[in-house]
């Protein structure tokens, strides 16, 4: 749906896009995700846990993200300069990984208005040296007349620090992720449609990725649990389906075409209990 979710947040993920979202959970929730980014350069995954208690929703998940296979060049000779007799040549392989153990919770204040706080802890371990630091997000969710739903949420409110064992430090700047949601049953197709559109401020992206900011996403679930999706990310097409064989097991893959980095495939399977 072109990760435009925040306004959704409707299930176990919700500690990623809106811990406020943790609030719609009527059941536990435990959920695993694996992605394969930009053609396999970038491997991602993801399990999650949502429990919902009388006093609100608790959520905590463990987040990968790893590139590995990175080859290493030198010269051949390091003392003298790079020229026809002294070329780069392989010297190894390097890899890095960024672990992010998140725990959330989310809890309605009044009729259809929710809140909730995530808690970040992060191990980055580059081949340089190894970095720890931590951060918060805050957000909100309010849903009118189960049909429209909207939502913000401020990723990194204090500006997450990273300090490395060298002495040099990381800032992830604040974002702030605004969007709303349109849910309309349809009842000549057995199913319901769900569209949905955020927008994103002050996002940390590559150069390649400056400007994608605007996302939209549609959904069309139908009662027997078989769901269809298409969005854009930006300039970029996404799709995706869910199916979901019992009540208890939902099983989801997706897609995001980007021309420049190749594209991204991912799988996800969740289990309510």
């Amino acid at each position: 749906m072109g990760s435009a979710f925040v306004a959704v947040s409707d299930d176990a993920t919700a500690l990623y896009w809106n811990a406020a979202g943790l609030a719609q959970l009527e059941r536990a929730e435990i959920q695993a995700q694996h992605a394969e980014q930009f053609g396999g350069t970038v491997n991602h995954d993801f399990i999650t846990v949502g429990i919902p208690a009388d006093l609100g929703t608790f959520g905590i998940g463990l987040v990968r993200l790893g590139v590995n296979g990175i080859r290493l060049s030198s010269l051949e000779d390091p003392s003298l300069p790079l020229g026809p007799g002294n070329r780069p040549v392989a010297s190894g392989k390097a890899g890095t990984s960024d672990y992010t153990l998140t725990v959330g919770y989310g809890r309605a204040i009044r009729n259809h208005l929710s809140v909730g706080a995530t808690l970040k802890l992060i191990w980055r371990n580059l081949d340089a040296g190894n970095g720890t630091g931590y951060g918060l997000d805050l957000g909100v969710h309010y849903v009118h007349h189960d049909t429209w739903r909207m939502g913000a949420v401020i990723k990194d409110v204090t500006g997450t620090r990273i300090t490395f064992d060298s002495g040099a430090r990381d800032r992830i700047q604040p974002s702030l992720n605004v969007g709303v949601a349109y849910l309309r049953p349809l009842q000549t197709l057995d199913g319901q449609i769900l569209l949905s559109m955020s927008a994103v401020i002050n996002e940390a992206t590559s150069g390649a990725e400056d400007g994608q900011t605007i996302r939209s996403g549609l959904e069309y679930r139908h009662q027997r649990g078989l769901a269809a999706r298409l969005g854009l990310e930006g300039d970029h097409f996404t799709a995706g389906a869910g199916l979901e064989p019992t009540d208890r097991i939902r099983v989801d893959i997706a897609f995001l075409e980007n021309g420049d980095l190749d594209n991204t495939y991912r799988i996800s399977a969740s289990l309510f209990f």
